[in-house]
């Protein structure tokens, strides 16, 4: 087991993040804590991956003051997801997973990827708006600057950040959002 600790640099909060590998899948787990702008907030997730870093499964637990939402996202064999049991066609064949509110999601598509300093990949990934809380696909492009850092870019709003990581894949320094803490 892998885990590391966030904190957040806009708001009052922090993050803890953990990943298990039992050779077969991957469980990336968390739960982010943070003032939000009327309320506090709470968001406990897991992502179930497979041995290729391919999204399979994901949950969302978020209370924000006396508000709730459960979301429970999955992907069948073929490629369709659904979520709470309502297919999201938008984002049919899609193997990635961006929860909006964690960098925790931006180490498996790094994971996923492997790329070489000096490469890029361009793809859509089935992303978690966390304005809307309903799931979209979002065109992404990573690209690898140097061992430990990558150029993230929302490629349909043109938001760039560079990512700092760790020899495992973890987000170190997720500009103006996320800081490391603890691994």
């Amino acid at each position: 087991m892998r885990s590391t600790m966030w904190r957040r640099i806009d708001a009052v909060g922090t993050e803890a993040c953990s990943v298990i590998d039992n050779g077969t899948s991957r469980l990336v787990s968390g739960m982010a804590v943070y003032a939000g702008e009327n309320s506090p907030t709470r968001i406990a997730y897991s992502v179930t991956c497979n041995d290729n870093w391919e999204c399979r499964a994901a949950t969302v637990e978020r209370w924000v003051g006396a508000d709730k939402l459960d979301l429970a996202l999955s992907r069948q064999d073929d490629g369709t997801w659904t979520s709470n049991g309502k297919v999201v066609s938008a984002v049919d064949s899609l193997v990635d997973i961006d929860l909006g509110f964690t960098p925790a999601t931006n180490t498996n598509a790094i994971k996923r990827l492997e790329l070489r300093i000096g490469d890029h990949a361009e793809f859509a990934a089935v992303w978690l708006d966390d304005e809307t809380w309903t799931f979209k696909p979002l065109k992404q492009r990573y690209e690898r600057l140097n061992e430990n850092t990558y150029r993230y870019t929302s490629v349909d709003s043109g938001y760039e950040a560079d990512l700092a990581v760790d020899g495992f894949g973890f987000v170190q320094v997720y500009p103006r959002l996320w800081e490391t803490v603890s691994t």
